[in-house]
């Protein structure tokens, strides 16, 4: 039996939440519902894993990858999970990480096409006005 670990799973329109699994291949490939594309946006030690051929599938954007200015320059697609990293492969992530991650992504996102191909970014928070950046 392989062992399990960790992850902040981001469903689209949902809460991040922490989830076990058994690590194989198999399970992650799972929970993101495709072939695995893991990615490292940030400069902490986890990794974003989501599927690789979300957009081909047809998959609903899920959350915005933002720059350093707090300006979207990628949207995941799909359910994704954040993890820890060891030296050869995706670890538990740690409490603190799940916890910045969480707060992070915690709002759901809304993206919508304008009929001249821009994509406008919705993230509302409970009691704020929304944010729209096109």
């Amino acid at each position: 039996m392989a062992e399990e670990i960790r992850v902040l799973l981001v469903e689209p329109m949902e809460k991040p939440r922490l989830v076990t699994v058994e690590h194989t291949l198999e399970n992650l490939q799972k929970l993101v519902d495709g072939d695995l594309q893991a990615v490292y946006p940030w400069d902490d030690p986890v990794g974003l894993v989501c599927d690789d051929d979300a957009i081909y599938n047809g998959k609903v954007p899920n959350r915005a990858l933002l720059d350093e200015e707090g300006k979207p320059y990628d949207i995941v697609k799909g359910t994704f999970f954040i993890c820890g990293l060891s030296p050869q492969d995706f670890d538990s992530i740690s409490d603190e990480l799940a916890e910045k991650y969480t707060e992070r992504f915690r709002w759901p996102e809304m993206f919508f096409r304008t009929m001249d191909d821009h994509v406008v970014w919705v993230k509302l928070k409970p009691g704020e006005q929304p944010k729209v950046i096109v």
